[in-house]
């Protein structure tokens, strides 16, 4: 461009992205030290206090989380007393960094994977979603084409938004549970959305090397929930008595504490748990019986640490937050591992061979992990008050009046016997039992196999929505209008039409919608010298965007295409995600040498392995990577970027978000 100090609608869309990507993330991080809760804003606290130091989520919550019915009566001791004190409580317990634990873990795949989706609605949310014309006019899509499932997904956003396809969508839910007698774009979107979902699902739980132990949690919780009694006592006709049974199964204490501290003998006492409360503190329990076997081998072994180091050890882990961040931080200048700088602060002799650093590296992550669990068992199961079971209780209330006219209207029980033989379906899937013969392990599922999965069930929660729209007017009603509201979030307030028409066909998203003319205010303000560092990465993140978009969409094509065993689906979030869990710095393997990332491939193999200590991951590191080489570029560098702009940045948010 002629004008140095304009940037163009491409480079504009990557400030965008490079931004609100590092803003989200750095939010949702935010939230593990204490008192971040408080600074958040509605509903944690009475309006008119000081701006929120999470914008983008507070923005999120308050448009979209706030107003969905049900949750929208929930009073302000549910906000402020409740889910307020479990957050701030988990923040002051400081849960292990991945940094001392040499491995990344299921609470940062977690945080990462929210990150990754969640910034897409924040985009839509803040910069709008501009109107094209062409893309309202309707026509026929074959879902078995894939260049019509993409056609059809963005035309399905812009007629959502922009158009009445919302209304036509109830309206045929009301007639029909059959997916095919819906019109030919709802069809085709659908498609798509079922090959991202199972793109997800195959990410999370075979590709990633996190996959294993999430899929361990998600299976012992399946195994825990008592399917029967529920599906039984959803069958009782009258509402009332259905849920006042619902809670009691779910949330009652029968410990002789919880009579004495109801008739007024104690105050104060540990109650117990209810069953919602024991099913987290087993699998939490089984979790901490494996780590510690894991801990008492190392303890037996000749070649590992000594016991004066292993208490060294135990004692850092128990220490102040102040202390970790100290070691952390000089871990990193110094580029030495964790564990000699906790010995080299102790009077026990720091000079350990490889073997035994090794080992004690492996005892500190087991001990870390042991007291998350200790930590999160403590919170949610034995807090008193218990602020987890109220919460619940008050969740209940909220959705009373919805949980009544549901009941009326759909068979939970069956809606309840058809998750079961999903979750039942879908860890088969993840899990499977046998290898084929000359294998060392079974074949890992491909995304194609995830998407069938999706296939198969999902007559089920078609039939469950077409039963609430036929037979609970009312309740369709509020989703209706929440709906429309919900969309109406995602249209410019200020978008300049000119600028969107001139660009549409070129870059249909016209810049950064209305976050455009915020953007160019804070890069005029920059030296011409800052400006061209900026216009550099902007250059090279714009062409990564294309890459991802273009790679994205090749894969969705080959899923839809049945073109072959897809090891990795489409999805740019994917690569997000990747990106975030590749960055995060991990303490070096050796007493001195490089901060390793979450990249690292001993990083990943250590991922890889259960509380047994056993690597039960269906993809080998070398299959992980080539198949992540292969399909997603990689991301470049944008720090001169975030170094210049994020603070403004985030100070145009906060104004948004007031």
């Amino acid at each position: 461009m002629s004008n140095s100090a304009e940037l163009s609608p491409e480079q504009a869309t990557a400030l965008f992205d490079i931004l609100s990507h590092h803003e989200t993330y750095a939010e949702i991080e935010n939230f593990k030290y204490p008192g971040a809760i408080f600074l958040y804003g509605p509903p944690f606290e009475l309006q008119g206090a000081e701006p929120s130091t999470s914008p983008i989520l507070q923005t999120l919550l308050a448009r979209f989380v706030l107003t969905l019915p049900g949750i929208r009566d929930a009073g302000d001791d549910f906000w402020r007393t409740r889910v307020q004190t479990i957050v701030e409580q988990l923040s002051a317990a400081e849960l292990s960094e991945s940094y001392d634990k040499g491995v990344l873990g299921i609470r940062k795949t977690l945080a990462t994977a929210i990150s990754a989706l969640v910034e897409y609605p924040a985009r839509g949310c803040l910069g709008g979603f501009p109107k094209q014309e062409q893309a309202m006019a309707r026509k026929d899509y074959d879902k078995s084409k894939p260049d019509d499932v993409l056609e059809a997904w963005h035309n399905f956003l812009q007629q959502l938004v922009h158009g009445d396809l919302i209304d036509e969508m109830f309206k045929k839910a009301a007639e029909t549970d059959d997916l095919s007698k819906h019109d030919g774009i709802v069809q085709a979107a659908h498609e798509y959305v079922a090959v991202n979902l199972a793109s997800f699902l195959h990410y999370a739980l075979i590709l990633s090397p996190e996959g294993p132990p999430l899929l361990r949690v998600v299976e012992n919780i399946h195994k825990l929930i008592p399917y029967g009694i529920i599906r039984q006592t959803l069958r009782v006709s009258n509402a009332a008595t259905m849920i006042q049974g619902m809670v009691r199964i779910i949330l009652a204490k029968v410990s002789v504490s919880a009579v004495t501290n109801w008739i007024g003998i104690s105050s104060g006492a540990d109650e117990g748990m209810n069953l919602l409360q024991q099913i987290i503190s087993t699998v939490l329990g089984w979790d901490k019986k494996e780590l510690g076997k894991r801990a008492e081998k190392i303890e037996k072994d000749k070649d590992g640490p000594s016991k004066e180091v292993r208490e060294a050890l135990k004692a850092w882990v128990a220490a102040s937050r102040e202390e970790h961040e100290e070691c952390r931080n000089r871990s990193q200048d110094q580029s030495i591992s964790i564990v000699s700088v906790i010995l080299s602060l102790s009077s026990v002799p720091s000079e350990l061979s490889e073997v035994q650093h090794a080992k004690a590296l492996e005892y500190l992550s087991l001990h870390l992990s042991i007291r998350d669990r200790n930590e999160l068992d403590r919170i949610l199961c034995h807090g008193n008050p218990d602020h987890l079971t109220q919460a619940i209780r008050d969740g209940v209330s909220a959705y009373e009046p919805m949980i009544r006219q549901v009941h009326q209207a759909v068979d939970l029980s069956a809606t309840v016997g058809d998750f079961e033989r999903f979750m039942n379906d879908m860890i088969k899937l993840a899990k499977p039992a046998t290898a084929k013969k000359g294998q060392d392990k079974p074949t890992p599922p491909s995304v194609e196999d995830f998407v069938s999965l999706l296939h198969k069930h999902q007559g089920a929660s078609h039939r469950f929505i077409h039963q609430v729209a036929k037979n609970s007017k009312e309740v369709t009603e509020w989703f209706n209008e929440y709906s429309h509201k919900a969309a109406a979030q995602f249209r410019p307030a200020n978008c300049d039409s000119e600028a969107t028409a001139k660009h549409e066909d070129k870059f249909p998203t016209a810049a950064a919608g209305s976050m455009t003319s915020s953007l160019q205010s804070l890069y005029r303000k920059l030296s011409d010298s800052d400006r061209e560092a900026v216009r550099k990465e902007l250059d090279v993140q714009s062409s990564y965007l294309n890459s991802l978009s273009t790679s994205s969409s090749s894969r969705i094509r080959a899923v839809l295409g049945a073109e072959s065993n897809t090891p990795y689906g489409p999805g740019a979030y994917l690569a997000r995600w990747r990106d975030l869990l590749d960055r995060t710095p991990i303490t070096p393997a050796t007493p001195k040498g490089p901060v390793r990332t979450g990249a690292s491939d001993s990083v990943k193999a250590e991922a890889s392995r259960d509380v047994n200590g056993e690597d039960v991951s269906l993809v080998s590191a070398a299959q992980r990577e080539q198949s992540v080489e292969q399909n997603t570029p990689e991301a470049p560098s944008v720090e001169t970027t975030l170094r210049l702009l994020a603070p403004g940045f985030r100070e145009v948010l906060v104004g948004v978000s007031k």
